[in-house]
């Protein structure tokens, strides 16, 4: 399989001009045969990089050149990693080969980005990168994963990947993106960030404040669930604070292909609202998991926050078979668990689908995770 890896080891190059004469050798000598695989990493280097030791990180002024070689070679799988500093992606990424493209340590600036000029591309992974635009379009993608990526503070990025059959979603900051219509979605994970995602509030008085008092009748567009109605396993974690599943589920859709479901920290309610409100939409689920946070966040996140509209304790989940609920021993944690088993018992799960496993204690913050299975 023709596979090219320009990465390292740097330390037999005395300088970074070193590296890059070998590099271009190398190209020059291979020609443009075509290519299964590529990764091109580093394009700023640190003091201690290369055994000369520069005083000062220095660009790589070849870096998006050794992309565009890749893709001239027909690349198939393309890996780029920025190590140590952000790289602004600004070569155009035009390929009819390109298939699954793994991005690390870049970032775009621009208002919109589209793949229409990659039609078979099929995996796109994206970790710690800064995507400052407004709008992101990948007509062909398949699996999306995204990861420890910034979006702007002060709008949701529109993201349209309609053939998106995987999606990942984890720790991201800024404003959670806009996800536009999935149809054929069947596994999703999305876990927003404690620190860095801009959609939360602790219970202020700021009366402009979105997380206290929401938005203005009518004016309020799901930003989550509605897209991720579709799927079939789903994943849905937060922390302390954040607000988006929250206010999605006011106007909570129907998910009708719901086979395996997975919570953590948000239905931290003492009635349990939101758990039982996504179990009225879920006719066919079959796993449930549901990972709750014991620290002090967990009993008084409600604070502060906006009241929902009370509702029924009642649901039917035919096809839900096994329940098992892990979690540690710890009195106020073991009530919570007994308030999740006895709504989950009235509404006809048996007990002898229900059991039990301790957990350790964690050092800083207490967990419990409850699966329903």
């Amino acid at each position: 399989m023709p596979a090219l890896r320009l990465v390292g080891p740097k330390t037999r190059f005395a300088t970074a001009q070193d590296l890059d004469r070998f590099v271009n050798r190398l190209i020059a000598a291979r020609g443009h045969l075509p290519l299964v695989s590529c990764e091109v990493e580093e394009a700023y280097l640190t003091w201690d990089d290369y055994a000369g030791e520069p005083e000062e990180p220095e660009p790589n002024l070849y870096f998006d050149s050794w992309i565009q070689y890749a893709l001239a070679c027909k690349v198939q799988v393309l890996k780029v990693d920025v190590v140590g500093c952000g790289w602004e992606l600004i070569v155009p990424l035009i390929s009819q080969h390109l298939r699954n493209l793994d991005v690390h340590h870049v970032y775009l600036e621009k208002d919109s980005v589209d793949f229409s000029s990659c039609p078979v591309l099929e995996e796109l992974k994206m970790k710690e990168c800064g995507l400052w635009v407004r709008s992101m379009s990948f007509p062909s993608l398949k699996r999306l994963f995204l990861t420890e990526c910034s979006f702007p503070v002060d709008r949701h990025v529109s993201i349209s990947a309609p053939g998106v059959v995987s999606l990942r979603l984890l720790q991201c900051g800024g404003k959670t993106p806009l996800l536009e219509t999935m149809p054929v979605l069947e596994t999703a994970s999305i876990e927003l960030s404690r620190y860095g995602c801009k959609d939360k509030c602790g219970g202020c008085t700021d009366e402009s404040c979105e997380g206290c008092h929401g938005y203005p009748v009518g004016s309020y567009q799901s930003v989550l669930l509605n897209v991720l109605s579709n799927a079939i396993n789903l994943e849905l974690k937060d922390q302390p604070g954040v607000y988006i599943y929250k206010r999605d589920l006011e106007c909570c859709p129907i998910f009708g292909r719901l086979k395996t479901l997975l919570l953590d920290m948000w239905c931290r309610h003492v009635d349990m609202h939101a758990l039982v409100r996504l179990l009225q939409h879920t006719p066919i689920l079959e796993k449930l998991t549901l990972q709750l946070c014991s620290d002090k966040n967990l009993f008084c996140a409600g604070r502060g926050e906006r009241k929902h509209v009370r509702i029924e304790q009642s649901f039917s989940c035919p096809h839900l078979k096994e329940v098992s609920i892990e979690c540690e021993e710890k009195l106020r944690v073991k009530d919570k668990v007994w308030q999740i088993v006895k709504i989950l018992k009235r509404n006809g799960v048996l007990k002898e689908q229900i059991t039990f496993k301790k957990l350790p204690r964690p050092e800083r913050s207490y967990r419990l995770m409850a699966v329903l299975t």
